[in-house]
């Protein structure tokens, strides 16, 4: 009978079906299902490798026009103002592999060719301006003259053989362009080559320069070397080619020869332009279709490629074509739908049908969640998936993990800060989605609703504990129940005439606590005057660490559902609910007691008491008696040890006799059938069945039942760290208060330097010790608590997550890589 708690408490019903349909309607049939996004397809070709599977070659041709949809997103990116991809695409314009795999490699030959043509006219014309920056230099650049018009180097030329290169005066030289990033090297190596006989010079080129291969402007540096020997010559010449330098005539000698490459330089440079432009404004046509269409394009692709997957994993037998796959029942109409519609579309001739199927697998995990329980679920999916019909921990994790999370972290300002970074991510959420941010922010994005909970349960928690930045506050005005005289008269005036009990022994000026005559407990949370008196931390300590032990207690008997039986709540509550006060007041005799005679009661030590249990079972101290006058409380105390000690063989026995009876029952009756049918071979379901062992049996129970002993003693121990992390955020925000603030205020004389930079170190050490790492630490210790303590109770968590093909995924990822540039 299929579970009638289906959605996020418990897994939905799942069904197993199998689709028939004619092989041509096995396209449109994956298509349609992948739009409807509720079926996940079961491989049902497990043995066949990828490169044998029906629809390799498709998957190969997607993967092809992938490669050009990449080759387009390069040239985007290089195209200065085609940063905007559009991706609303019109519905009516449908387009298949078929139809879009040529128009891809026709556009992608022709956009090779024009950047092939673009980046050859560019070459050609950069080499004409570089020669132009050359030509354009003044003569007085190529003489090889410093300020004071005297030559760097005066090494005379050999008559005998005129070398290559220039002549000006009694030096050679070349002339060229280099890139500036290399002309400091450059001139290095020369000097090196030399041996320090040259003279070089360089200016800047007055323009820059396009690069063929990145689109980049370069920065070039014209540059002259003034040498005397031929071997210097061809030293000079090879360093040239390996530093990327280009080598340009200039004939200072003949100044009529300068002007007419010039003019000729000029009108080349000129021609290129005309065509250079009309070649970029042939590619950015291209490249504007390609901007339009490109989401379009890449979806249609990928969507292909998926289908083609999908359809590898099913079983084709001629014209039939079957297909497995997981389905919720409640989407069992809409499958029916997406069959009948693809059939239609597909104009096939035998009807499409599905039939469920009965199967011992288990089946996945499915819960539906929304924007608020999808993080709370994804936390819970990282310790591990749901077992099929087993307990969400979610549907409890979305109020106990910020609960547990405003335990350790109780602050009122801190909360409230925290609350308002939640609250900021939650108003700007869909322009956050649309942008792309940041890494880290992106992940604290993501926990925003639980991000808000924590704050708020932080803040909700913080007056409980009248905590805002370490400092105690009163939000519900003056205390009138609980007051501090320092002497008898004093007690007398205000509490009554009965002090005995509580000065009897002790300092003379002890600040101790009395409740007022007639006065009435603090509205809300702990009584502001705790934080004047001497035991401040030894009450926090006593308070915080009781109330971990309950809420643990609670949580993990919710998980055990077994929240009745349990000692140590029952009896912290008893003690919060007594008024020892009058309990002081009441003189009884107590049988057993070390002194005969009256005594006055005191408030019993919870954990002195609890571990006398097991220590001295029987007996109980004076100051241990919870009830008064309860003779049977000696009796109670026993009754709980031996219920303790009851329970481990109840844990231990009844599963192994249960499994062993059941096993000799199926044995049997198997048995029985077996001979009934006839014949030693003709039931081999018998032989499908383990062997029983019952000894393995008795060590997995023996194993099971010390793991839980055990557990409900170290899991009750670990809910300590509530109390541990709540004190240690309430004593660092009091000494970041102390010491960055109050301190330098004393200091301060006036001036408002000291309250300044005091003020500034309290700011940024809470907002990053105690808003940032303390949050993160409370966060942490939360999740170990639900994880480990809560979880491990009834959660298996060895599921299979159900992960259903869905067409809309494809949508994020084929959103083009356009950095802006």
């Amino acid at each position: 009978m299929p579970e009638p708690a289906s959605g996020l408490w418990r897994s939905q019903d799942m069904v197993l079906l199998q689709l028939h349909m004619q092989r041509e309607a096995a396209h449109d049939t994956i298509f349609k299902l992948g739009q409807l996004g509720c079926v996940q397809f079961r491989d049902m070709n497990p043995n066949t490798s990828a490169f044998q599977r029906l629809f390799t070659g498709d998957v190969r041709r997607c993967e092809e026009s992938e490669r050009r949809l990449r080759y387009f997103e390069d040239q985007l990116k290089r195209a200065k103002d085609s940063t905007h991809v559009t991706t609303v695409v019109d519905s009516a314009t449908g387009e298949t592999l078929d139809s879009l795999e040529p128009k891809l490699e026709a556009m992608e030959s022709e956009l090779k060719d024009l950047n092939s043509k673009w980046e050859q006219l560019l070459v050609q014309k950069n080499s004409m301006k570089e020669h132009y920056e050359v030509l354009t230099q003044p003569p007085s650049f190529f003489r090889g003259e410093d300020d004071a018009g005297h030559l760097q180097v005066a090494h005379q030329a050999d008559d005998a053989s005129e070398p290559q290169g220039f002549r000006q005066g009694g030096l050679r030289y070349l002339t060229g362009v280099i890139s500036s990033d290399r002309a400091a090297l450059f001139e290095r190596l020369v000097y090196r080559a030399t041996r320090g006989n040259m003279f070089m010079r360089t200016v800047t080129a007055k323009e820059q320069f396009e690069d063929p291969a990145t689109g980049d402007m370069v920065e070039k540096t014209v540059f002259v070397v003034f040498f005397s020997a031929q071997r210097a010559f061809d030293k000079i010449k090879k360093l040239c080619e390996s530093m990327q330098a280009t080598l340009y005539p200039y004939n200072i000698d003949s100044p009529q020869e300068v002007q007419q490459t010039t003019l000729k330089v000029s009108d080349t440079m000129r021609d290129l332009d005309t065509t250079i432009k009309v070649t970029k404004d042939v590619r950015a046509d291209i490249v504007e279709k390609v901007k339009q269409n490109l989401f379009l394009w890449k979806k249609t692709v990928l969507v292909e490629k998926s289908v083609y997957d999908v359809l590898n994993q099913l079983s084709f037998k001629g014209q039939t074509v079957v297909a497995e796959c997981w389905a919720p029942k409640e989407d069992l109409d809409n499958v029916q739908r997406a069959l009948v519609e693809a059939e239609k579309s597909s104009g096939a001739q035998v009807q499409s049908f599905m039939d469920p199927i009965e199967t011992h697998d288990q089946p996945p995990t499915y819960f539906k969640t929304n924007s608020f329980t999808k993080i709370h679920q994804s936390i819970v999916d990282s310790y591990g998936i749901a077992r099929y019909k087993e307990i969400n921990p979610a549907v409890f994790s979305c109020m106990t993990f910020p609960f547990l999370f405003g335990i350790m972290y109780g602050d009122i300002g801190h909360g409230f800060i925290i609350t308002l970074v939640a609250a900021l991510f939650i108003w700007k959420e869909k322009q956050l989605l649309a942008s792309n941010i940041n890494e880290i922010i992106a992940m604290v994005f993501g926990g925003r609703y639980i991000l808000i909970l924590m704050g708020l349960f932080a803040i909700y928690t913080g007056f409980l504990y009248n905590d805002f930045f370490g400092m105690m506050i009163s939000p519900f005005g003056e205390n009138t129940f609980w007051v501090f005289p320092h002497d008898k008269e004093e007690w007398k005036t205000m509490c009554g005439d009965d002090y005995n009990y509580w000065f009897g022994g002790k300092e003379a000026n002890a600040l101790q606590a009395c409740k007022v005559i007639g006065g009435s407990p603090y509205i809300l949370g702990i009584d502001p005057n705790w934080c004047e008196t001497e035991n401040k931390l030894e009450f926090y300590n006593s308070l915080k660490m009781k109330m971990a032990v309950i809420l643990g207690v609670i949580q993990m008997s919710g998980g055990l559902v077994l929240s009745l039986l349990n000692h140590i709540y029952f009896m912290i509550l008893v003690k919060w609910n007594t008024d020892w006060s009058e309990r002081f007041r009441t003189e009884i005799d107590l049988p057993g007691a070390s002194t005969p005679g009256p005594h006055f009661l005191r408030a019993p030590s919870l954990l002195e008491a609890q571990t006398n249990f097991f220590l001295m079972p029987g007996s109980i101290e004076t100051d241990a008696y919870v009830f008064v006058g309860a003779g049977f409380q000696n009796m109670v105390q026993v009754g709980l040890l031996l219920c303790s000690l009851v329970a481990v063989p109840l844990l231990l026995i009844p599963i192994p006799v249960i499994e062993y009876l059941h096993n000799k029952h199926t044995s049997y009756g198997e048995l029985a059938e077996h001979h009934e049918v006839g014949g030693d071979d003709e039931h081999p379901a018998a032989e499908q069945h383990e062997a029983f062992d019952m000894s393995e049996v008795v060590i997995k129970q023996v194993i099971h039942t010390i793991e839980f002993v055990l557990g409900c003693v170290s899991n009750t121990a670990s809910y300590l760290r509530l109390w541990a992390l709540s004190l240690a955020h309430a004593q660092l925000s009091e000494v970041f208060w102390n010491f960055a603030m109050i301190m330098p205020l004393s200091m301060d004389k006036g001036t408002g330097v000291f309250a300044f930079v005091g003020f500034a170190v309290w700011f940024f050490a809470s907002l990053m010790v105690l808003c940032g790492m303390e949050s993160l630490s409370a966060f942490l210790h939360a999740l170990r608590l639900h994880w480990v303590e809560f979880q491990n109770k009834f959660y298996f968590g060895d599921g299979t997550q159900f992960v259903p093909y869905n067409i809309k995924d494809i949508d994020e990822l084929a959103k083009p890589d356009i950095a802006t540039e």
